[in-house]
């Protein structure tokens, strides 16, 4: 069980106490980067669990809204708050602080930066565990060293409802792994840590579960975000669910030809794969599923859309953008796939607006 920490809500805490130090015993010292809606609820549930987390929210909003209230994480109609201090920046964060585990649960376009602001900070034996959509264990690796990372994958939904407040709304694991597939003691450390946010998984093929989870994100979070749609309108259409099943096959395409053996996340990741040389009654059938899967998850919002709504960059280069250039490396073709990256950055850049319309626009350019 983890030592409860000092109060969280005095910041100005003993060295000894801020370093990690209690009673004479040394607890590890976590840091979790990204306070937004994956991060708040970990955040909270740490707390109320009774670790002492160094938290960097990367906005100056999120944070008057914690030091002055605390966090508030609602789940399943109960509702904790505990109090707690937070810093804007990694910079803040005191140079002698020396970091044993640090959660990253920032968008993967920010990613790389937070992981090189942190370096600093990360103790002899110090690593990170990955938070994102998306695959970034590569180039936080070459931030931070490859030996330094531990890969986890949220399958639980969560959401910031205003600045400081959170809910976890849906159930779900969180996946960890060693990217080298071992079972380690650091590992099951960090297993023993998020217990107290849900249910954790321990991988040793952290790489196939990290695909299976891609090839959702692509579909599921892009084409919602060109379309504007909650997921149940949008699989309502025939045009959409076609387009939908052609980018998840795409991506299953290039898993197995880098020699991926995928892992089951939510569901068989081969439940909506449906090849090049199907026959009419198994795309009827995919078809099916699809429209069924968009019926029960149908309010769904895209977190890509949320990005575009704000006017803040997506993660479409870790997510469709990598799956393209991914193939290219073997020799898979992906046109669904690049014309949805096409079209997202025509967004981004004001060329085009989101619209359902945007779907035939896709069908046609491939």
């Amino acid at each position: 069980m983890p030592s409860p920490g000092p109060s969280a809500s005095h910041p100005q805490l003993d060295a000894g106490a801020r370093l990690g130090h209690h009673h004479g015993m040394s607890t590890p010292r976590i840091l979790i980067a990204g306070i937004g809606g994956v991060g708040g609820v970990i955040a909270g549930r740490f707390i109320s669990a009774g670790y002492d987390p160094i938290l960097v929210t990367n906005n100056p909003t999120i944070t008057t809204a914690i030091n002055r209230d605390g966090i508030r994480v609602r789940e399943n109609g109960d509702t904790t708050t505990v109090p707690a201090f937070v810093y804007t920046l990694m910079e803040e964060v005191p140079r002698e602080v020396r970091i044993d585990i640090a959660y990253l649960a920032m968008k993967a376009n920010t990613v790389i930066d937070s992981a090189a602001q942190l370096y600093p900070l990360l103790s002899e034996e110090g690593f990170v565990v990955t938070l994102q959509n998306g695959i970034v264990e590569e180039i936080v690796g070459e931030a931070v060293g490859f030996d330094r990372v531990i890969s986890g994958i949220i399958a639980w939904g969560g959401t910031m409802e205003r600045a400081g407040h959170y809910a976890k709304t849906s159930p779900g694991a969180t996946h960890i792994g060693e990217l080298d597939g071992q079972r380690t003691p650091r590992l099951e450390r960090v297993a023993e840590q998020l217990q107290c946010v849900g249910e954790v998984s321990v991988h040793t093929n952290i790489r196939g579960a990290l695909w299976s989870k891609l090839a959702i994100n692509c579909v599921i979070t892009t084409v919602g975000a060109v379309t504007g749609e909650t997921l149940g309108a949008m699989l309502a259409r025939p045009e959409a669910r076609r387009i939908f099943l052609e980018a998840y096959t795409e991506v299953i395409d290039t898993a197995k030809a880098h020699g991926i053996h995928l892992e089951r996340i939510a569901a068989n990741p081969l439940l909506l794969y449906c090849p090049q040389n199907a026959g009419s009654w198994q795309r009827f059938k995919k078809d099916i599923i699809a429209r069924a899967l968009g019926y029960k998850y149908r309010s769904v919002k895209s977190s890509m859309l949320q990005s575009l709504e704000r006017n803040r960059p997506t993660e479409i280069d870790f997510l469709n953008g990598f799956v393209v250039e991914q193939a290219a490396l073997v020799g898979v073709p992906t046109p669904m796939n690049e014309a949805l990256v096409v079209m997202v950055k025509e967004i981004e850049e004001g060329q085009r607006k989101v619209d359902p319309r945007n779907l035939d626009a896709l069908l046609a350019a491939v």
